[in-house]
């Protein structure tokens, strides 16, 4: 049995909940006052000699500078929190893998952002999770390169056979009512590649792939982050113009990066430009049977 303060036991189970985090998202959870205090009070959990958490480093980025440092459950944190804590196994975000590029940092980083608004908003509103996949989320093993048992957890495949990996799918009950909501963090200035996506979230939503993969009575919505206003702005434009989009615009919901920050809730944008709260009851029937 091994003695953990409360804010150690309370770390292992966020980066459980998490998977990973830097010191900025462990501030923001309000487990540490301030960036400098995470270095040093994970010290000791990173360095013992079979250690809790491990810490992913990166080089300096020529452009941005020094980049944080990313968190992760080691298997030892892991037989802690099962065996100490009673934490259920099937609530611990594995790590299969620990590299990240620093080309992903960013990305990866921002949807664990998305995951911490939406955690964050439930429990203020007595809300719950009841499951969160990432795009980086596997189960499986790679046993040799020619012999790949690995799956990604957040595949899904359309009629045609072709699939997509959203960045999140997650379930969440809020005010006696479940929900399925999608999620996409678009860095970059690609507004084509964005647009490309929601066609194909526009033909899972017609195929109700979401809905009968989870055994789910409604279809579910998208939630879009942008990294910029400019690309938020121009796809929402180009979709007004775009006819197939017309009877599905409850369907996409619109944020940049610094919008979400300021209110997780309130101010998303819907493609005919309307501002309207996360989970606005919409006009049109979302058990949509529409084909495009």
């Amino acid at each position: 049995m091994m003695y953990l303060k409360q804010k150690e036991s309370d770390t292992l189970v966020s980066l459980a909940k998490y998977k990973f985090l830097c010191s900025s998202q462990f501030t923001r959870l309000g487990l540490y006052k301030n960036k400098g205090d995470v270095t040093n009070l994970l010290k000791p959990m990173t360095e013992q000699k079979k250690p809790l958490i491990g810490v992913i480093k990166f080089p300096t980025d020529p452009t941005i500078g020094k980049l944080e440092y990313i968190y992760y459950l080691t298997k030892f944190g892991e037989k802690v929190l099962l065996e100490d804590l009673d934490y259920p196994q099937e609530k611990i975000k594995k790590v299969k893998s620990k590299p990240i590029s620093t080309k992903d940092y960013f990305h990866r980083r921002a949807t664990i952002d998305l995951h911490i608004g939406l955690n964050q908003w439930l429990q203020n509103n007595n809300g719950e999770i009841k499951f969160l996949n990432y795009y980086f989320d596997k189960v499986g093993t790679i046993k040799n390169k020619d012999n790949k048992s690995v799956i990604e957890i957040n595949r899904f495949y359309l009629e045609n056979g072709k699939s997509f990996i959203p960045d999140i799918s997650t379930k969440f009950r809020v005010n006696n009512e479940n929900y399925i909501f999608l999620f996409e963090q678009h860095n970059g200035k690609d507004s084509k590649r964005l647009i490309d996506q929601l066609h194909i979230h526009l033909l899972a939503i017609s195929q109700d792939v979401v809905s009968k993969k989870f055994k789910f009575n409604k279809s579910n919505r998208v939630a879009i982050v942008c990294e910029e206003k400019s690309v938020k702005d121009a796809v929402i434009q180009r979709l007004q113009k775009t006819d197939v989009f017309n009877t599905f615009h409850n369907f996409f919901i619109f944020k940049t990066n610094d919008e979400l920050k300021e209110d997780f809730f309130n101010n998303w944008t819907l493609i005919n430009g309307e501002q309207v709260s996360f989970i606005q009851k919409s006009n049109s029937n979302l058990s949509n049977n529409e084909v495009i």
